[in-house]
């Protein structure tokens, strides 16, 4: 595939193939995952894959990570949603290993004004359907909308210049974008049998048209459909104590 703007079904199907291949954890169906989507296509710079679980099912790292990341924040708990990045691929080396990760490795979505002061992660929620308001009354994530085989598309189609409605930009990260000429960012989301978010973003070099990026959307799954029974008995990590 030379891109993902010029990328047919057939394209699509051998995708779905990949993602499908089994895997002995969700951490390591992740980082495949990520991994399948940044080497599909040359002007892939960066694709990760994130699940939200409770405080309680992260390894020892990550809930360290969590509670360094809000400064030990009174707020956290044991079941307050994190959204956890088990998979990470792309360019750079470091960015083919989730625990060199400095800011995204596991993020306490403690309340939806925390969640608001994140653009990118605040517009992928909206662009799913999911609903966060529910965050500030101890609940979880509504994604009702995402449930079965239904599955939300995320789209950014200028990285450098998107903002949302308070005229923050969604890609926040500008030596980022510009040092990777990171244009059209596209992503997928779909929730497993218990509510639990699954999402997968691909940051690009190249201008995707949205109808081309809603190709993508139903890979997402598949990724729930191969690691369905891993979430169901709480195989999460590769190594309990990464």
């Amino acid at each position: 595939m030379n891109s993902f703007q010029s990328c047919e079904w057939a394209d699509i199907e051998a995708l779905r193939a990949k993602v499908q291949t089994p895997c002995a954890s969700l951490e390591e169906a992740a980082q495949s995952f990520a991994t399948i989507l940044a080497t599909s296509s040359p002007t892939a710079v960066l694709a990760r894959v994130f699940v939200v679980l409770p405080m309680s099912s992260l390894s020892p790292a990550d809930q360290e990570f969590a509670t360094a990341l809000v400064a030990n924040n009174a707020a956290l708990g044991e079941q307050t949603p994190v959204l956890c990045m088990l998979g990470t691929a792309g360019r750079e080396a470091a960015w083919r290993d989730r625990a060199r990760s400095v800011g995204h490795r596991a993020i306490p979505l403690l309340g939806a004004r925390f969640v608001e002061n994140i653009p990118m992660i605040a517009k992928l929620l909206a662009d799913l359907d999911v609903g966060f308001s529910g965050l500030d009354e101890g609940k979880i994530l509504d994604t009702r909308t995402l449930t079965g085989s239904k599955n939300g598309a995320f789209y950014v189609e200028e990285a450098g210049r998107t903002e949302d409605a308070r005229g923050q930009r969604v890609i926040p990260n500008r030596e980022f974008v510009d040092a990777y000429g990171v244009r059209t960012v596209f992503g997928m989301g779909g929730a497993y049998f218990d509510g639990a978010l699954t999402v997968a973003i691909v940051f690009t070099s190249e201008h995707i048209e949205r109808l081309a990026a809603s190709r993508f959307p139903s890979l997402i799954g598949n990724f729930k459909i191969s690691t369905g029974a891993l979430m169901r008995e709480r195989r999460i990590y590769q190594h309990r104590t990464s």
